[in-house]
């Protein structure tokens, strides 16, 4: 299913038009037309709920595209890190700001990449795997420093190392790390 500008957070719909119907694209810094095919960093609107669901997260779009079900154990032992660790100790709340932000951007890129099963088994084999290893062997340090790396190297993939993070972002804690876009500015 295509998307397409006028569904994206980052396209002001509400703004004052140009050249009849277009409206400005923050990502682009220019106006579009409501209708145009949606680029790599499409964002989701949602603002009923005041920000974009995200619909999954990185490792969820993972395990979909090689067809592991939603209960695998990748992804609740990932689960249970997040809601049982990192939500539980508040140095760790920063990850899932930034994760909250950019998490459902690098998700829609791997979606939309041409070779998405390839990028999924190096994500699986390289971060994901060893990621719940090293929280099955007790070492959440590790774990840690391989989520850090897997991020990094997915927005340096996807071309989202300026992505801009706000830290300030003040929401219950029970919502963090759940892949929902509130105020990433893309640049």
């Amino acid at each position: 299913m295509a998307n397409f500008c006028a569904e994206c957070a980052l396209y002001d719909s509400k703004g004052a038009p140009k050249w009849g119907n277009e409206h400005y694209c923050s990502k682009k810094g220019k106006y579009l037309a409501p209708t145009t095919p949606a680029c790599s960093s499409f964002i989701k609107k949602n603002e009923k709920e005041g920000y974009q669901r995200a619909g999954c997260y990185i490792t969820t779009i993972v395990c979909n595209i090689l067809g592991y079900p939603d209960d695998c154990e990748l992804l609740v032992v990932l689960r249970d890190f997040r809601e049982n660790f990192l939500k539980q100790h508040e140095e760790y709340l920063p990850l899932l700001i930034e994760y909250d932000q950019v998490g459902p951007i690098i998700s829609d890129n791997i979606m939309s990449d041409p070779d998405a099963k390839i990028a999924a088994i190096e994500n699986t084999r390289n971060f994901l795997i060893p990621c719940v290893q090293a929280i099955k062997e007790g070492n959440l340090d590790k774990a840690i420093e391989i989520y850090k790396s897997m991020v990094l190297l997915l927005k340096l993939k996807y071309s989202l190392l300026r992505t801009q993070i706000d830290y300030t972002v003040k929401e219950p804690i029970e919502t963090l790390g759940k892949g929902r876009i509130r105020t990433a500015v893309i640049n």
